[in-house]
This record gives C-alpha cells, structure tokens and sequence, in this order.
C-alpha cells in the first residue's frame, strides 16, 4: 500500500511541477511585458521585477497545475483500468484518492503563503523597482514622447540628446494640498540619489513660477529634488500579512471612532460633516475588507483541495487517457459555478451583508459535489 501512495504521489508532483513551471513562465512573461509597455519600462526593468511578481503568479498558477497533474494522472489510471484492476483485488478507489487528497491539501497551504509573501515581499519589491528606476522610465518615454508623468511631477522636453533635456516644462507638486511649481529653463538632466531617496532636477537658466504667484529667477543652475514615491501602503488589504491585520483593524477603528466624536458635536459646517461622513464610510469599508482577508486568504488557498475534490471523481467516471478533455471537463463547472459565487462572496462580505466566513461559499459550491461524486464512486 504504501508503494502504490508513493507512486501515486510521485506521478502527481511531476506533472504538477511540469504544468506549474510553463505556466508561470508564461504568465510571468505576458504580465512583465503587459507592466513594461504600460508603464514604459526597458526590458532589464522588467525582469527584475518578474521575481517580485511571482508569488502573486503562483496564487493563480497552482490550482490550474493541481488540477491539470489530477486529470492527467487519475485519467490515465482510470482510462488504463488500473483502478478497476483495484477493485477486483477488493482495494477501494479510495487507495487513490487519498494520496491525491492529502497532495493537495499542503499544496493548499503553500498557496495561502504565497499570498502573505506577495503582499509582504512580492508588491511592494516590485514597487521599488519602479520608484528607484524612475529616471531610467522617465528618459525611456522622453525618448519616444516627449513627455513624462507621474504622481509628483510632470516633464515636457522639445528634445532629448544623450541625457540633456531641451527646453523642458516641469511641473511639480510633492503634496496634493500644496501649490504647483512650474520650472521652465534651456535645459535639464535627471539623477536618481537612493541614498537621499530621491529624483532630482538639475535645471540650467531656470524660471519657476509658483501657482497664484509671481514668477521667480532661479540661479544659473538649479537643483530640485523630488522624493520617491512610497514603495509600500501599510493600510491595504493587499500589502499586509495576515499578523499584521489586526494592529491595522484597530488603528481604522480608532480613526473612526475619532471622526464619529467630531460628528456628534456641533458647530461644524455642512460641507465639513459631509467630508467626514465620507472618510468615516471610506474607513469602514476598509475595516470590513480587512477583517475579511484571512479569510479570502485561506478560501484562495484552499481552492487548490476544492478543485481536486470535484476532479477527483469527474476524471475517474470519465476513464479517458486524453486528460485535456477531462481538464476542461473539470474546469467547466469551475468558471460555471465558483468563479461567479467568489465574486459574489467578495462584494457581500465587503458590503457587511455576508459574515467574513462567506467567503467559503464558492468553495463549497465546488468541494460538495465532489464530495458526493466521490463517496458514490468509492463506495460502489
């Protein structure tokens, strides 16, 4: 028995490596060019952010590859009638699915890690690559459009010769609620300092105007440094690990309780309690999603086992050694029914009209039928 458990388990996880390997290549290839094309990124950028992207690849790459190692392997065994040789020695199917079960459970786990590396480690490493590259990004579209634009600064140049910047219009703003600065000179450079951790312009014969001011003459040559963007937001669901969740649950609540105080007391106007009726709906639609995140987390994760659970059966009543068919035969009911109700979970867990723990639902609307297709196989 336990040689029959190793094959089993030997065969899923060569296919499933296998099928994980070219598909997250893939996948990491089309969404690497998709992020250098968008955000005007030369190719050495992009691959070293490909590894950045990974753990959040391999969040969408491994229930596919786990689903496609069951159809192949089980498909083949049953096509081959290895498992109604199993039953003729009197063994329960159950000798294969167990194995296949067990699989998929810690491949399971291994999912919900990627998803706290992708938040911890996987964005904001990619972010950091974006930001501290800026100079290279912007000189890339200067090159090819004669404009760049980001959240803090906007460039405009007539022309680009090696790293000089002809006639170039900046316009900066570092803070929303400050005003804007617009410097014009004959022309300019770009030097990244990451030890300063920022972009900075160096302008020859400038002229800065500042909005709703006078225009002022700048030395012969002026420095401007712009800081970088922050690599990281510490209040999203998305870029937090799951230890970290409840700090940042009761630092919103505490915001929120803050603005609720400054609503029930008087002598604010209209439009203010307005803005603070906002911020305070903002705030808990943040505190909603951020208490239903772990369990998003373990309800992504955990599809790997569901997905087994429903190929399991169909791959084995199916008995065909062509396992594309029985893959799409599987996967069908996979875009049908959980796909769907996983977006339906996701904005009524959100809205606070499904608990957190709804996030089960598509889950269960895949691992219950599985379940029972698989309990009438084994057991007749």
């Amino acid at each position: 028995m336990p040689i029959f458990t190793r094959y089993v388990t030997s065969e899923l996880l060569k296919i499933f490596l296998t099928a994980l390997l070219i598909m997250t290549l893939l996948l990491a290839l089309g969404i690497g060019a998709r992020e250098g094309i968008s955000r005007g990124l030369p190719p050495l950028l992009v691959m070293r952010m490909i590894p950045y992207l990974l753990p959040e690849i391999l969040g969408i790459t491994i229930p596919i590859a786990v689903l496609l190692a069951v159809s192949q392997v089980l498909g083949r065994m049953a096509g081959s009638n290895e498992i109604i040789a199993l039953r003729a020695a009197g063994v329960s199917p159950s000798l294969v699915v167990r194995p296949t079960v067990i699989f998929a459970f810690f491949v399971s786990l291994f999912t919900v890690w990627t998803y706290d590396l992708a938040a911890t480690w996987g964005r904001p490493g990619a972010r950091r690559v974006v930001v501290e590259s800026v100079e290279q990004i912007a000189y890339g579209m200067l090159r090819t459009r004669k404009s760049y634009s980001s959240q803090k600064f906007s460039l405009v140049v007539k022309d680009v010769v090696g790293k000089r910047l002809i006639s170039p219009i900046i316009t900066v703003q570092v803070q929303p609620e400050s005003p804007a600065i617009t410097l014009t000179a004959e022309e300019a450079e770009l030097f990244t300092d990451r030890k300063a951790g920022a972009l900075t312009i160096v302008c020859r014969k400038p002229v800065a105007r500042i909005e709703g001011e006078a225009t002022v003459t700048l030395p012969e040559t002026y420095w401007y440094p712009i800081p970088f963007e922050t690599s990281y937001e510490p209040l999203h669901r998305d870029w937090l690990a799951m230890s970290e969740i409840p700090a940042a649950i009761r630092k919103l609540e505490g915001d929120a309780r803050q603005l609720k105080l400054l609503l029930t007391e008087g002598g604010a106007s209209e439009e203010q309690r307005r803005r603070w009726n906002e911020q305070l709906q903002n705030l808990e639609l943040q505190i909603r999603k951020l208490q239903t995140e772990p369990y998003r987390r373990w309800a992504n994760g955990f599809s790997s086992l569901c997905f087994v659970l429903l190929g399991c059966p169909l791959a084995m009543y199916r008995r065909s050694e062509n396992f594309l068919a029985i893959f799409f035969l599987s996967f069908l009911p996979i875009v049908i029914v959980y796909y769907p109700l996983l977006m339906l979970a996701n904005g009524l867990t959100s809205s606070g009209i499904l608990p957190a723990v709804g996030f089960w639902i598509a889950n269960l609307g895949i691992a219950i039928p599985g379940v029972v297709l698989l309990y009438y196989y084994c057991e007749t």
